[in-house]
């Protein structure tokens, strides 16, 4: 075995295993972001958690954008639909939210 392959293989087994424990953070991530959804659809339409979820696409962003790191359509979406941070945007959010089943509905 060549020092080369040896050194390949190394690094490969560093790769997937960081790639295995991002892709677990991003599964936390896409469970926080359906939670706070449907908290607002069911519960509590509130800025707060509006500003939660800013929070959230915020870390997100840089993933996708700085990174270009592959992130299942649901993050990509939720990403686009929470790109726009200012006030009118976080009442169209809600409004989103609760009146539009679809929004973010990936069962």
């Amino acid at each position: 075995m060549s020092i080369k392959y040896s050194i390949l293989i190394e690094q490969l087994e560093v790769f997937i295993s960081s790639r295995n424990q991002i892709d677990r953070i991003l599964h936390d991530y896409e469970n926080e972001i359906k939670n706070i959804v449907n908290e607002i659809k069911k519960h509590d339409p509130s800025v707060e958690n509006i500003y939660k979820l800013f929070s959230i696409q915020n870390d997100l962003s840089a993933l996708l954008y700085k990174y270009n790191y592959p992130l299942s359509d649901y993050l990509r979406d939720f990403i686009y639909e929470f790109d726009r941070q200012d006030e009118e945007s976080v009442f169209y959010l809600i409004k989103e939210i609760v009146e539009n089943k679809n929004f973010l509905n990936y069962g």
